[in-house]
């Protein structure tokens, strides 16, 4: 009830900067609430202020992740058409300004990448799955390469996260958070608030200039990085 009361009487008296700290904070209550907790192993110093525009990528694994960005670097994410069905969430994420892709239609993808230039254009952070697709979290998929056309036109850095759910009494890797298979958003949750504690472990990379690139070779410049992230997080933990 709290977040519906934030985005409609709240949010059209905010201004830009209001909104993200507004999100910031709503998403710091709800992870503590699920008994979430965020460790940021590595990379503050490369964080950027909230007015800075900038295109933030990572790896993939639970709808969880949207809140572990947004409770560090409040953005405009872009998410598949199907999350705006989502109970409650589909209306929070509509609310946000949430850009939703329909990732097998090659004009709703053509539409994405002038949205996410339209809210980099406005000053906003824009953050990302190119995977497309969530995982275990083993390893970080191969990333597609439209969203970083945006970061190209607007001419805007990328900054590459790296996260791993684990143990936090153990630090090995934990699956009970991972969005994968045929399991729904509700049973998901269910699933994640039985959990005794959930510990995510995060490591933001250096920014990545998109001067002299093409969209395909600074996605896969950003997915050597957030890969080589999620090496030294396993690596940290043994």
């Amino acid at each position: 009830m709290q977040a519906f009361w934030i985005l409609w009487v709240r949010f059209p008296s905010l201004d830009r900067d209001e909104k993200l700290t507004e999100i910031q904070n709503w998403s710091q209550r709800t992870l503590r609430i699920m008994g979430v907790n965020v460790r940021l192993n590595a990379g503050l110093e490369h964080t950027s202020p909230n007015n800075t525009p900038q295109l933030l990528v990572a790896n993939h694994v639970s709808w969880l992740d949207v809140l572990v960005i947004q409770s560090l670097q409040p953005s405009v994410f872009v998410a598949k058409k199907e999350v705006r069905a989502w109970p409650v969430v589909g209306a929070i994420a509509q609310a946000c300004e949430v850009v939703f892709v329909d990732r097998g239609s090659p004009s709703s993808a053509r539409k994405m990448v002038q949205d996410v230039t339209d809210a980099l254009t406005r000053g906003y952070r824009v953050a990302g799955f190119p995977e497309g697709t969530s995982s275990e979290g083993h390893e970080v998929r191969l990333f597609h390469a439209n969203l970083f056309e945006a970061a190209i036109d607007r001419g805007v850095e990328v900054q590459p996260i790296a996260l791993r759910y684990i143990n936090e009494a153990t630090g090995a890797h934990c699956q009970v958070a991972a969005f994968v298979g045929e399991i729904g958003f509700v049973a998901s949750l269910h699933k994640v608030m039985c959990a005794p504690s959930i510990t995510v472990s995060l490591h933001i990379g250096a920014p990545l200039s998109p001067q002299g690139h093409s969209r395909r070779t600074l996605a896969h410049l950003s997915h050597r990085s957030v890969s080589t992230q999620l090496e030294a997080l396993s690596a940290s933990a043994r």
